[in-house]
C-alpha cells in the first residue's frame, strides 16, 4: 500500500496532459474499461502530466508520464466456485507525448511508451494513448482519449478528461 502512495503522490506532484504549446501540463480523466477489460473492471481514472517542446506553432513533443488505476469488478461464477474478486489495475507510463494544433481550439496527438505495471495483475507493456482536445482557453482544455496497454494481458479504456496548461 505504502508504494501504490507513494506512485500516487509522486504522479500527483508531476502533473497532466496536453495543450499543443511549450510547457508544463497536468490533468486527470476517468475512463471505462472496453475490450476484455470491461468484464473485469468497472471504471478507472488516470492522473497525467507532461512537459512539452514547441517544435513550431503547430507541433510539439515532450516526456509524458502519470498513473492509472482501473477498479476490479467481482462477479458470481456458481455455487461451488461462489465469487470472483478481480484486483484492481495501477501503472505508470512513461512515454513520449507528441501534439498537434489542428486550429486555436482544437488539439489532436498521442502518447507513446511503456506502462510498468504497479499491481501484481501484469508486468506492463506497450502504451498508446491517441487523444483529441478541446481549448476552452489558454489554460484550461477538456478532451477525449483511449488508453491501451498491450502485453500478456491488454487493458483499455476510453476516457473523458481535463487538463491544465501552467
Amino acid at each position: 500500500m505504502k508504494k501504490h502512495f507513494l506512485t500516487f503522490f509522486a504522479t500527483l506532484t508531476l502533473g497532466v496532459i496536453t495543450y499543443a504549446q511549450s510547457g508544463f501540463n497536468i490533468g486527470g480523466s476517468i475512463g471505462f474499461p472496453v475490450n476484455d477489460s470491461q468484464f473485469d473492471f468497472t471504471f478507472g481514472f488516470t492522473v497525467d502530466a507532461n512537459y512539452l517542446f514547441e517544435l513550431n506553432p503547430i507541433v510539439a513533443l515532450g516526456p509524458a508520464t502519470g498513473y492509472g488505476h482501473g477498479f476490479g469488478d467481482s462477479y458470481y461464477v456458481g455455487p461451488f466456485v461462489g465469487n470472483i474478486e478481480v484486483e484492481d489495475y495501477q501503472y505508470v507510463p512513461v512515454a513520449l507525448a507528441g501534439r498537434i494544433k489542428l486550429n486555436s481550439r482544437l488539439v489532436t496527438g498521442a502518447d507513446l511508451g511503456y506502462a510498468i505495471a504497479v499491481s501484481d495483475i501484469d508486468d506492463g507493456g506497450f502504451y498508446f494513448r491517441p487523444m483529441i482536445g478541446f481549448n476552452l482557453n489558454e489554460r484550461f482544455q477538456l478532451n477525449a482519449n483511449y488508453v491501451g496497454i498491450s502485453d500478456y494481458y491488454y487493458w483499455s479504456t476510453v476516457n473523458l478528461g481535463f487538463s491544465i496548461n501552467l
